[in-house]
């Protein structure tokens, strides 16, 4: 989910840079929070929209959680995946996103339990900076535990082990989102749909491309690639009836409509190029029993 995405990365930044003790975390959900609520109401507008262009009904699933997921590879439907529907696809995903959240939920109400306490102190490593020999004091990333309540053990526990968990999950729904998104931009915008489908996995800005092509209707990608074949060769065909075809061969205005000679209005006879150099006669005769080496005697 963006929210828990946007809020970690920012506070990562914190943390090194001056919050070890997450004293600012609700500042981090909270811009996570407005950027998640934006990209989602624009991207439930774009599917709505996507969706009554193109007569598909249930639009409501646009707007629902989790369920718009899904929702997108039933729009992707003329593009499938591998031989497979793409909304097999997005329900995997939506499913993952679910998990997801679940378990971002139970890793905030740690942080917030383990840090209302003082139960952590954070650990530093100095070091001397030169040539003033004043001392710097850097954030490890580790934390000592002391006097800490047996009723949050488990909070413990997720703070330290939950990112191997939520790690190799996120990267299976990254995966899931490449085929998802691929999928549905190949059926609404097959001309852009590699841009779009990788900048949407590096930022999660896909709701803006969604709503860029909301007045596109769907269309399977092999029948994009015939259209754009038949376009070019329109194009060549045209280009061919306006420069001359076989009367003004590869656009020489001096052919003479000779194939044999398609590149001026020179004779189609064979002159001999060697020809001031001896005769035909001599060329024609028959061999001569002369020796070759005779000046050579």
């Amino acid at each position: 989910m963006e929210l828990f995405g946007i809020a970690n990365s920012i506070q990562s930044f914190l943390t090194t840079l001056c919050d070890p003790y997450y004293s600012y975390y609700w500042l981090s959900l909270l811009i996570g929070g407005v950027f998640f609520v934006a990209l989602y109401a624009l991207q439930a507008v774009a599917l709505y929209s996507i969706a009554k262009n193109n007569g598909y009904k249930q639009r409501w699933m646009a707007f629902v959680p989790f369920v718009n997921t899904y929702y997108i590879g039933v729009l992707a439907e003329k593009n499938k995946t591998f031989n497979t529907k793409t909304k097999y696809f997005s329900l995997a995903l939506a499913i993952i996103e679910g998990v997801l959240f679940a378990l971002s939920i139970l890793q905030v109400v740690a942080i917030f339990s383990l840090f209302s306490t003082d139960c952590l102190k954070a650990i530093y490593d100095t070091q001397t900076a030169y040539p003033t020999n004043t001392p710097i004091y850097i954030f490890t990333g580790r934390y000592e535990v002391t006097n800490l309540p047996e009723n949050l053990y488990w909070a413990l526990w997720i703070f330290n082990k939950m990112d191997y968990i939520i790690d190799p999950i996120n990267l299976a729904g990254v995966v899931l989102e490449v085929f998802v998104l691929s999928a549905f931009f190949r059926t609404y915008s097959p001309k852009n749909y590699v841009l779009f489908t990788v900048v949407s996995i590096i930022i999660p800005i896909q709701a803006i491309f969604m709503l860029c092509c909301k007045s596109n209707k769907a269309r399977g990608y092999g029948e994009y690639v015939r259209e754009v074949q038949q376009r070019r060769y329109n194009a060549y065909q045209d280009y061919i009836r306006n420069n001359g075809s076989m009367n003004n061969q590869y656009g020489n205005p001096n052919y003479n409509g000779d194939m044999n000679n398609p590149y001026g209005n020179r004779s189609s006879s064979y002159e001999d190029p060697f020809e001031g150099l001896g005769s035909n006669e001599q060329n024609n005769s028959s061999p001569s029993n002369e020796d070759p080496f005779e000046d050579l005697k």
